[in-house]
């Protein structure tokens, strides 16, 4: 008797304890991020890791409160929450549709804003190119974070290091190969470097890229008169290896350069296939070849790779050089 009124007893509070309202929501002590400092490379666009909300009942909103030096613990908000001019998307971008700077615009306005902010719903760092305004270095942020349950500030929640990066990639080594004229099987490589290539940045307007394919000498090929060409799919297929004009808006001979106008950064923003690497062609008759390397004139063509990105905006030149070889003039 004595036990089976324990028993009732028992049940009786379990039952009493689940008809319990329960908290309107949980604001977990324990909420991180995964990933810390947080990388964040000057000049790019990119997403950070969200924060690990840690149970907290969704939705969840995060407001950055102060930014502090790590090193000596100086708030350097106010640096942080300094706004510039950008131009934002509106509609999502299409390369293969918007093809011209006034298609992209209709697609972008212009706004300010910080360079560095917080997302609102996952808590990650989001970043423009306008971080080449920030002073690099490692840095500590306090949150404040809500949902149902109410408002708490996270002191010193996240850290992130700001850190210089290039504004531009040379993804692949150069290469250079001779082709014999009418059996485009029969070929020769010209021993290529990273000193074959060289790439300055000339201003920060302007987004375009300066190509110039040269001679051993430092002699410009005219692009106008024909001397640089587009290079043809090998065996039978019909068609040309990717070049710098597939991906940009309007493409320019000269007689000593070619000029390549772009709307957007990355640039390129996709590969259209062999990474970003970009093929041309100097004809046979324009090339007089080494004697070392006993390729007869006008017999074998000169067929200079190179590759390129940037990743913030701007022009660009590029030089290409061509070793163990000297331009013809015809």
């Amino acid at each position: 008797m004595k036990k089976s009124l324990i028993y009732t007893l028992a049940i009786g509070i379990l039952a009493v304890s689940a008809c319990k309202k329960l908290p309107d929501g949980n604001l977990s002590d324990i909420i991180r991020y995964e990933v810390l400092p947080m990388q964040i490379k000057k000049g790019r666009a990119e997403v950070s890791t969200a924060i690990n909300p840690a149970g907290s009942s969704k939705p969840t909103e995060y407001k950055l409160i102060k930014i502090y030096e790590k090193d000596s613990g100086k708030d350097v908000t106010d640096i942080f929450l300094k706004t510039y001019p950008i131009k934002i998307w509106t509609r999502l971008y299409d390369s293969k549709v918007d093809n011209t700077i006034e298609k992209i615009d209709a697609k972008r306005k212009d706004t300010v804003m910080t360079a560095l902010s917080i997302n609102k719903f996952s808590g990650a760092i989001e970043s423009n190119e306008n971080t080449l305004q920030l002073p690099s270095g490692n840095y500590l942020f306090d949150l404040e974070i809500k949902n149902s349950n109410g408002t708490r500030v996270y002191p010193k929640i996240g850290e992130f290091a700001l850190v210089d990066a290039p504004l531009y990639e040379v993804p692949a080594v150069r290469s250079t190969v001779a082709m014999k004229v009418g059996a485009e099987t029969t070929t020769k490589s010209i021993s290529s470097n990273a000193s074959h290539i060289k790439v300055e940045k000339l201003a920060a307007k302007e987004n375009k890229i300066i190509v110039r394919i040269v001679d051993k000498n430092g002699e410009p090929f005219n692009p106008k008169a024909g001397e640089v060409d587009r290079r043809p799919l090998s065996g039978t297929a019909v068609g040309f290896l990717q070049t710098m004009q597939d991906y940009s808006l309007t493409t320019t001979l000269f007689d000593d350069r070619m000029e390549f106008t772009y709307g957007v950064v990355p640039f390129p923003l996709v590969s259209l296939g062999n990474g970003f690497n970009y093929y041309y062609r100097i004809p046979a008759k324009y090339v007089k070849f080494d004697d070392s390397l006993a390729l007869p004139y006008n017999t074998y063509s000169c067929n200079a790779r190179f590759s390129f990105q940037a990743f913030v905006g701007g022009t660009y030149q590029i030089d290409v050089i061509v070793p163990q070889v000297t331009r013809v003039k015809l």
